[in-house]
């Protein structure tokens, strides 16, 4: 397994989603920061802070870019083996169809924490440039330590809820179906995250549950681990029988 998970990866190093995603990871932070210093320098009794910083990022990163930039990173690792026609080469090998798509799995999961470990240190780095020219609270070892520690755990979510999209680009053999609805999920996001059913929507409900306010939104914290669990396992569950159906 671990050999297929370096041939994923040594593929990825000369591709463009590489650069998509850590471009995806750090603009997040950038947008932020400077969305919070127009607001500092418009309201005085505001001030910038690391905790403010890393609240404003997960939010965007939970309900919009994270899963557009992620999706369309585990929609590239399936499609380019149909859009470059690399299936047959790769099964001259001997390898099982599920081992294969758990590689696929393997690196997805291992890409998705890498780029919200990468936003983490673009945080806490803006935040340690900011603080040379204006005050920022809250910048200490503990806080890095705790925002590292939900970005590792942010991850972990969106990796849960992108599953399925790997279902969509096995059954699509292209780009265009996963991306329209990822578009969609996205879209749903914003709209249903301050709705009272955002708890029992897998993809709110990850971002309720990491910021600790599942609860509140009206769905108890059992149910909507559960909701989040099924849509993995689902999505990991029929990529891979559905794989095991496809023709190389």
């Amino acid at each position: 397994m671990a050999d297929i998970v370096y041939c994923e990866l040594i593929k990825l190093r000369r591709s463009k989603i590489i650069l998509i995603g850590t471009l995806g990871s750090l603009i997040v932070p950038f947008l932020v920061v400077i969305n919070d210093i127009r607001i500092c320098f418009s309201d005085p009794s505001i001030t910038l802070s690391l905790g403010g910083i890393y609240e404003d990022t997960i939010m965007f990163i939970m309900l919009l870019f994270g899963p557009l930039v992620m999706a369309v990173v585990a929609t590239y690792l399936v499609s380019r083996e149909y859009t470059e026609k690399t299936l047959k080469t790769i099964f001259a090998v001997p390898i099982g169809r599920r081992r294969f798509m758990a590689g696929k799995f393997i690196t997805l999961f291992i890409l998705v924490v890498l780029f919200m470990v990468l936003s983490c240190l673009n945080i806490v780095v803006i935040a340690a440039f900011c603080n040379l020219f204006m005050d920022v609270s809250e910048v200490s070892i503990l806080s890095v330590i705790y925002i590292l520690v939900q970005m590792i755990k942010g991850g972990i979510l969106l990796f849960a809820t992108i599953s399925p999209f790997v279902y969509l680009s096995l059954c699509a053999k292209g780009t265009l179906a996963p991306f329209i609805a990822i578009a969609a999920v996205s879209l749903l996001n914003v709209v249903l995250s301050g709705s009272q059913i955002a708890g029992f929507y897998p993809w709110t409900a990850a971002y309720l549950l990491l910021i600790g306010r599942l609860e509140q939104s009206g769905c108890p914290v059992p149910a909507g681990i559960a909701i989040i669990l099924l849509v993995c396992l689902s999505g990991i569950c029929f990529s891979i029988l559905r794989f095991q159906k496809n023709d190389i």
